[in-house]
């Protein structure tokens, strides 16, 4: 199984054009098989007529070969004109034979009639009042057995044609022969000719419209061009095949042919990006064409002159020749897979074109009512189709690559900024740390610092007769000062219930002494945010501070500590059943004694609200919690 293996490794290693052109070759041979020049068998082919055609208000009859094409004739034809056809010699209708008989007419217009012998048996929009033309569509007319002659060659037909200004209007080479045979290929043509040209319609929109999305999304000059370019041979199918458009004549030509330019312009442009090839004088002359084109096809429909629709197609032909052998002389230089493709399909369509030139202008042998130029098309929409999905598959890939690429630095900045970010902690902490140290030096130096100079100061100056209570006491409340200290150290998460009864543990025994009751009435609470180590050491200060005024000032025998919560503050409130501010000298009263200062400094560092009532009798201090983190300013 070896040779099979590498010969699977080999067609898969072979590259997409080189599959496209064999494909290309097969349709087209496929192509030449149809169209080959076979007789339809059982119909008879009528080359020569008699013509009946007006010619400067005077009759002229003329024997013309068919195809007969009016704006070959010089002068051109215009108006109206009655071909007489001879029944074909060989085709008969005797003896027992009844098959039906029918006239096929591949070409003929703008809008005809048809008589046998005399009578009227096809009407094809003679009388309709907008713009028509049957030449767009194979036609078949039934010829009835009854208006027969005896004799085959007593029959006459005549086919009145109705002429159009700047089209083909004449009259094609007829069959005419058994209906069954002639329905078929009528059916044949209806296929190649109309079938087949809705269907590259639709693909060259679908195909246009996903070029239009991918232009919105990535606003990318080629996939702009290209839709462009399918829009406007979509516009130009579509209209191809329309006996009788919604429209007049003119604004019907004007737009079919200007359609045409735009398809040829925009293609051609879309190669050169393709290519990378924008430099040089025919891209020039392209985009010149495509300014010029809807002045000069809207001068050549108001003069009404098939020269300038000549000269037009002309110019336009010639340049999209050049243009396609400077696209092939560009192949030298390397091509992308793309490219490759691209050459492939346009010298395929190419291809089709010439071959539909030779065999329906210039009578080379082929089946000149099969066209080759739409399918030729259809084949080239494919493969513009196939290039723009390898285009976004690469750019797909190619963002991939970028998204890879960019993940992996975003990681490794991820790493950096992280070790960054440790370091920034460490130093933060240590910063935290430091001046918590300085917080507590500080607060030990105010407090127990101060309390213990004053017992050596007491030591000191009282020589021998040291008062033992008054330094045991002094030392007690120096002890009791580095407990809060401590305290406040502890990890409380701004649960105020829980620093209050920390803080009760430590008064309670000196209000007891004092004789002084301690009504508890502190409740669950919200958490207090921010409410941390320096936090509720100014808690515990300010407490301190009143708790110590109401033994020494309020003559109190009731203390009582209250919370609640007030809907976006807590309140804590400590209230005495004393004598009340407006009897005191000293402490919290008159609104500016230092106890006071002190209550109002700490509770503005912590962001908190406090007031001073007369409750009748004793005093409340009141404090208001805010439940949003509050950043004092100069807080360490």
């Amino acid at each position: 199984m070896s040779w099979a293996g590498a010969l699977t490794r080999r067609l898969l290693a072979t590259p997409a054009y080189w599959w496209a052109g064999m494909l290309l070759a097969v349709g087209i041979a496929g192509l030449a098989w149809v169209s080959r020049t076979t007789p339809v068998e059982g119909a008879l082919v009528v080359r020569q007529a008699l013509v009946e055609h007006r010619q400067a208000g005077v009759l002229q009859v003329s024997e013309v070969a068919l195809p007969h094409v009016w704006d070959d004739q010089l002068p051109r034809w215009e108006g109206e004109a009655r071909y007489r056809l001879p029944w074909p010699a060989g085709l008969s209708y005797s003896g027992g034979d009844q098959a039906p008989l029918a006239m096929l007419l591949p070409r003929v217009g703008a809008r005809y009639r048809v008589w046998l012998n005399g009578q009227e048996v096809a009407d094809r929009f003679w009388s309709y009042e907008g713009f028509v033309d049957t030449s767009l569509v194979p036609q078949i007319v039934h010829l009835p057995r009854a208006w027969l002659a005896a004799e085959p060659v007593d029959n006459h037909i005549e086919i009145e044609v109705r002429g159009q200004p700047l089209r083909k209007s004449g009259l094609s080479q007829v069959q005419i022969g058994r209906a069954d045979a002639l329905v078929q290929r009528h059916a044949d043509l209806m296929w190649w000719q109309v079938y087949v040209t809705w269907m590259v319609a639709a693909v060259s929109l679908m195909l246009g419209l996903m070029a239009l999305l991918l232009w919105l999304n990535t606003r990318e000059r080629l996939f702009g061009l290209l839709a462009a370019a399918t829009f406007a041979w979509a516009v130009r199918l579509g209209l191809s095949p329309l006996e009788t458009p919604p429209m007049s004549f003119e604004v019907w030509y004007y737009v079919q042919k200007l359609s045409f330019t735009a398809y040829c312009g925009f293609l051609y442009l879309f190669m050169w990006d393709l290519f990378d090839y924008r430099q040089g004088l025919i891209r020039s002359f392209v985009n010149g064409l495509l300014w010029l084109g809807p002045f000069w096809l809207a001068v050549t429909v108001y003069v009404d002159s098939y020269a300038m629709y000549w000269i037009w197609m002309a110019v336009i032909t010639l340049t999209s020749a050049v243009a396609l052998v400077k696209l092939f002389h560009r192949a030298r230089w390397g091509l992308d897979a793309n490219q490759r493709l691209t050459i492939v399909f346009g010298a395929a369509t190419m291809a089709t074109g010439v071959r539909d030139f030779a065999v329906v202008n210039m009578g080379f042998p082929g089946d000149a009512d099969i066209r080759w130029m739409t399918v030729g098309s259809l084949m080239l929409m494919y493969a513009l189709g196939w290039v723009m999905v390898r285009r976004v598959s690469a750019a797909m890939e190619q963002v991939r690559l970028l998204n890879t690429e960019l993940s992996r630095k975003v990681g490794e900045r991820e790493v950096e900024l992280q070790r960054l970010f440790e370091r920034l902690r460490h130093v933060e902490s240590q910063r935290v740390l430091e001046a918590e140290r300085r917080r507590l030096t500080r607060d030990m130096h105010d407090g127990l610092g101060s309390q213990l100079v004053q017992a050596l100061n007491v030591v000191r100056g009282g020589g021998p007769q040291v008062d033992t209570a008054a330094m045991a006491a002094m030392l007690h409340h120096a002890l009791e000062d580095l407990r809060m200290t401590l305290d406040s150290l502890e990890p409380m998460d701004g649960d105020l219930p829980t620093i209050l009864g920390t803080l009760r543990q430590r008064i309670a025994p000196a209000m007891v002494a004092a004789g002084v009751e301690l009504v508890w009435q502190v409740q669950e609470v919200s958490p207090i945010p921010g409410l941390e180590a320096r936090g509720v050491l100014h808690v515990f200060r300010c407490l301190q501070e009143v708790f110590a005024n109401v033994l020494k000032h309020a003559q109190a025998g009731r203390v009582t500590v209250s919370t609640r919560d007030l809907g976006g503050q807590v309140e804590l409130c400590v209230s005495d059943d004393g004598v009340g501010l407006g009897s005191l000298d000293g402490g919290l009263s008159g609104g500016g004694g230092r106890g006071m200062g002190n209550i109002r400094l700490r509770a503005a560092e912590l962001g908190v609200l406090v007031s001073f009532e007369e409750v009748a009798p004793g005093t409340c201090v009141r404090f208001l919690f805010p439940l949003q983190r509050h950043d004092p300013a100069g807080s360490g």
